[in-house]
């Protein structure tokens, strides 16, 4: 496997394999790759938990009264906990989203400009093509480290973190003498009146439970195909931060250094 530097991409090198040419650049910032696996566990346990609050079949059991408001108050507090953790983590993330420059300063967030691939509808035919089995390479935009699907279901999911989080602090609340969750869902009021109360806003918030178990499945099928139909190192990236995009050698071949000047 030759590796050479590439010359518009100084953070990365050109590898050969049999003859295909990848550029291999770091994408994935440390503090990225590390949120993204503790909110997946939170993500795991809130389903988890969430399905047996909405059906606690150890009742069945016949484990006495006590027990079984012991069990459901404590699967509840740690339910409730994980929610804190997730909401800090979502709220970081669109922070980093929406003014993080791509050289880590504060300004007009570096994926948030990755926004105008939304409107690109050359972005849209070839990821439908790639998607289809029409093309073989990825698409590469250079100005955006998603297609315009990925761009649009990431923000679907971020918005939906928000929504989950809104509408379990109002879920929350009732069970909670004061403290923050109240605070919350004071402010958080004329959400759950517009919904038309609490029953409304727990259906909500299972729907959107749903939404994130289906992302998941979806999310993983679609890295791994992708990782093994393209050879882009994406299952390998979101450990390594290091991800692999198909080029043309001679486009990042060093730069021909200019002549000297004859002297007079």
């Amino acid at each position: 496997m030759a590796t050479t530097a590439g010359q518009n991409a100084p953070r990365g090198v050109v590898i050969e394999r049999a003859g295909k040419p990848a550029l291999v650049v770091y994408v994935f910032g440390r503090y990225l790759r590390a949120a993204h696996w503790i909110r997946n566990a939170v993500l795991i346990w809130m389903i988890g938990s969430g399905i047996y609050l909405g059906n606690p079949f150890l009742a069945r059991l016949g484990l006495g009264q006590s027990t079984e408001n012991l069990i459901m108050a404590q699967i509840r507090g740690w339910h409730v906990a994980a929610g804190w953790v997730l909401l800090a983590f979502t709220l970081a993330r669109i922070y980093q989203f929406l003014f993080i420059t791509a050289d880590g300063k504060l300004g007009v967030g570096h994926e948030l400009k990755m926004g105008r691939i939304l409107f690109n509808w050359r972005a849209w035919r070839d990821q439908s093509a790639f998607l289809l089995l029409l093309r073989r390479d990825h698409p590469h935009v250079t100005y955006s480290n998603y297609g315009p699907l990925q761009y649009l279901v990431y923000t679907m999911l971020y918005a939906s973190l928000l929504v989950i989080s809104i509408t379990g602090i109002l879920i929350a609340a009732p069970y909670t003498n004061g403290g923050i969750a109240a605070w919350g869902a004071g402010l958080l009021q004329p959400i759950e009146v517009w919904l038309g109360g609490i029953t409304t806003v727990r259906i909500v918030h299972r729907f959107v439970m749903w939404w994130f178990v289906f992302f998941t499945l979806i999310h993983v099928y679609m890295v791994v195909w992708n990782s093994m139909r393209t050879g882009n190192l994406l299952i390998e990236g979101i450990i390594s931060g290091f991800k692999a995009e198909s080029v043309n050698v001679s486009e990042h071949e060093p730069e021909a250094k200019p002549k000297a000047k004859a002297k007079r």
